[in-house]
């Protein structure tokens, strides 16, 4: 019974980070280049809530789309990115999260759909990659795109899974 009841629960829980993600919402904390903003919606039933959608941050934004224009217009790889980052601190403030640029950090922001206004959730799994048809995304534009559709498909590295990543856009 109790296993029934914690299924029941997860199930319930999923559906619920569903409806937010596809509703345009915030889940977790914001990606480099935003920042979160709380903003009170009235559901159907005339309850109010607390929900968190994205809006730019001024000084990251403008990083995050440097970082795609050094990989699309100069084709620069993740690490030259990072090595160009680090070398000017004060103009490319490091995110909190790594204490300094790498290639995983720029990798990270150059394959993340976010950029492009959707929010998305599910891409992985324990770690894991999901396939790409499994995930969660929301309407485009739900929040300011800091890069467009065209941009973000070039600047993605030749894998399969990030190739797959364009068919959501």
């Amino acid at each position: 019974m109790l296993a029934a009841h914690h299924a029941e629960n997860t199930r319930r829980s999923r559906q619920a980070m569903v409806e937010l993600v596809r509703a345009g919402y915030q889940i977790g904390p914001p990606p480099y280049g935003y920042r979160a903003l709380r903003i009170r919606v009235t559901g159907p039933a005339g309850h109010s809530k607390l929900r968190v959608v994205l809006v730019p941050d001024w000084r990251t934004a403008a990083v995050v789309r440097q970082i795609f224009n050094w990989r699309v217009d100069d084709g620069l790889k993740f690490a030259a990115i990072a090595r160009h980052l680090n070398g000017d601190p004060r103009q490319y403030p490091v995110p909190a999260a790594t204490g300094q640029w790498t290639a995983k950090a720029v990798r990270r922001i150059v394959t993340n759909v976010k950029y492009t206004g959707r929010q998305v959730w599910a891409r992985t799994v324990a770690g894991r990659p999901v396939p790409v048809e499994q995930w969660v995304t929301s309407a485009p534009r739900v929040h300011e795109p800091l890069v467009d559709e065209r941009t973000f498909r070039a600047a993605q590295p030749p894998s399969t899974l990030t190739q797959q990543v364009c068919h959501v856009l």
